[in-house]
């Protein structure tokens, strides 16, 4: 029976190697729960970069996902987990990259009312959604690239795929992610609809009609906060 499931277990990974950073996926999730409800998120130094790295893999992770499968399905077998590993590294260096400019700013710019910032960030991102900029980096969320079997070939191309993945997201979704900062406490409402949104928007064919679905909405949002708070 041990080597049935052995057995079974092998080929579900051969199937979907995905598997691995999905359940790092899950986890993430359940640390931000734990920390939103107890009330320990925070953008303030020195742990604002650590939940800064937490909040991307929650947001932008079941999106990213799928360039992860790509790179495990497109990778032989006894290099699947380096490749994977190459990719999410790769794509987490883009928004680390963006975070510092962001916590940069909190830092150094005077903060807004909770309300007002929120409002703020709203309305932008509700703007963001229906430029064609928006537009053609959501394109690219949805571009692979062919990458090399072996050698230093297969290592540089899991990691410029990463990159060019991270670079696309932060380009489509960069509003989103300034939205949760200036949501009070990081509010798990808001991060999972978000995240829904996010993930819709890379998964479904034809992301343009979710775009100003989620355009209306956010504009609302920007609207009732402004109004009632």
């Amino acid at each position: 029976m041990t080597a049935e499931r052995s057995s079974w277990w092998s080929r579900l990974q051969r199937s979907h190697p995905e598997l691995g950073p999905a359940l790092v996926v899950g986890l993430s999730w359940a640390i931000f729960i734990v920390h939103g409800t107890r009330g320990w998120f925070s953008w303030a130094a020195p742990s604002g970069l650590g939940h800064w790295v937490l909040m991307t893999v929650v947001m932008m992770g079941p999106a990213a996902l799928i360039g992860v499968r790509h790179t495990g399905m497109n990778s032989l077998c006894w290099r699947r987990r380096r490749a994977m590993a190459e990719f999410a590294v790769a794509y987490l260096s883009v928004w680390v990259g963006f975070g510092l400019l962001v916590l940069g700013g909190i830092g150094t710019i005077p903060r807004l009312a909770g309300r007002e910032a929120l409002a703020a960030s709203l309305a932008a991102a509700a703007i963001w959604e229906l430029t064609p900029y928006k537009g053609l980096r959501l394109r690219d969320c949805h571009r692979s690239i062919p990458l090399p079997p072996s050698g230093w070939g297969a290592e540089r191309g899991a990691m410029i795929f990463g990159l060019r993945s991270g670079l696309a997201c932060l380009g489509s979704c960069w509003c989103l992610m300034v939205v949760m900062v200036a949501a009070p406490g990081a509010h798990l409402l808001w991060t999972a609809a978000l995240t829904g949104l996010v993930t819709a928007e890379r998964c479904l064919e034809r992301p343009r009609r979710i775009t100003r679905w989620a355009a209306a909405g956010l504009g609302a949002a920007a609207i009732g906060h402004t109004m009632f708070g």
